[in-house]
């Protein structure tokens, strides 16, 4: 059997999973990311984290590689970040760096591509040929497939969903403008309007949970992210009219409750004559990156990339 690992770099975490061929979870663990985020420190991290799931996987097999999820703008062929917004770095020869201390093939992925992946071939993107990823959590960001291929647009940035305006003149989004649709509807986005309403910090998992019971005005601020969640879902089945849309990402793990409210927000916008594609949740919520990452040896190896 063979086996490979995976590991997610976010702007606040770094995940790393284990797996085998099939894609089946063996180990997972998740630790901080300096938060000077230094590139030696957080490399360094990086390698150990992913040298000690290697270890663990010695005794399953084959070691296929390791793939990275990293979060910015990327050029897969010569291995480099290009910009991280999320990490503050620039032109960073992730791959050569990682070379001296992982004796392994390593590749490496859009964090957001990568859990496409996972969905395409090891998800409920499997008996799909065209659909769209969406991924919500601190933030919002997306993946068109189209006929089983990831569309990256001519400068490597396609399907930045975060980044539609639904509302303009709203509220300031990270990117410059306002009224973004991440600046409405993303994790951050709820942790704000609960701050607002109620003058103190709330984390998104409080909000939905206080939102599930019925209490206000967390369930109020619930409804108004899935308002504008649901209108960027209707903008991007007029352009794309695809099959159907994934939902994966952290709030996904908050279940078909939430997604409910996305839909009734979705739906209400579409004519009668349309057919509607189906709303679903990504098999991997909030691990997809990470699974993703994991995946792209695999996929590499037998030439799907």
């Amino acid at each position: 059997m063979a086996f490979s690992v995976g590991v997610d770099l976010g702007g606040t975490k770094i995940a790393g999973a284990l797996v085998d061929e099939d894609l089946n979870l063996l180990a997972f663990r998740k630790i901080p990311v300096d938060p000077e985020r230094k590139i030696e420190k957080v490399l360094g991290d990086i390698a150990e984290l992913s040298q000690g799931l290697l270890d663990e996987g010695k005794a399953l097999g084959e070691c296929a590689g390791v793939g990275l999820a990293i979060p910015g703008i990327l050029d897969l062929k010569k291995g480099m970040l290009i910009f991280s917004e999320n990490l503050n770095w620039r032109n960073v020869p992730i791959i050569s760096l990682l070379k001296e201390e992982l004796p392994v093939p390593l590749f490496m992925e859009h964090d957001v591509r990568s859990g496409t992946l996972a969905e395409v071939f090891f998800g409920q993107g499997r008996s799909l040929q065209d659909f769209i990823y969406i991924s919500v959590g601190t933030g919002i960001a997306g993946s068109l497939v189209w006929q089983r291929q990831v569309i990256r647009g001519a400068h490597g940035t396609s399907a930045e969903v975060g980044h539609i305006i639904v509302a303009p003149g709203g509220p300031l989004c990270r990117c410059g403008n306002a009224g973004c649709l991440e600046a409405l509807a993303s994790g951050v986005a709820i942790e704000r309007d609960a701050f607002h309403l109620t003058g103190k910090p709330v984390k998104g998992e409080v909000v939905f949970e206080n939102a599930r019971a019925g209490v206000s005005p967390y369930l109020e601020i619930v409804h108004r992210a899935a308002h504008f969640l649901g209108l960027g879902l209707f903008n991007l089945t007029q352009i794309f009219d695809p099959e159907a849309i994934l939902i994966g990402g952290g709030i996904a793990e908050t279940g078909n409750w939430w997604l409910e409210i996305i839909k009734e927000n979705y739906q209400k916008h579409l004519l009668d004559s349309q057919a509607i594609p189906e709303v679903i949740l990504g098999r991997f919520r909030s691990k997809a990156s990470v699974m993703g990452a994991a995946a792209i040896p695999f996929l590499k190896k037998e030439g799907y990339l």
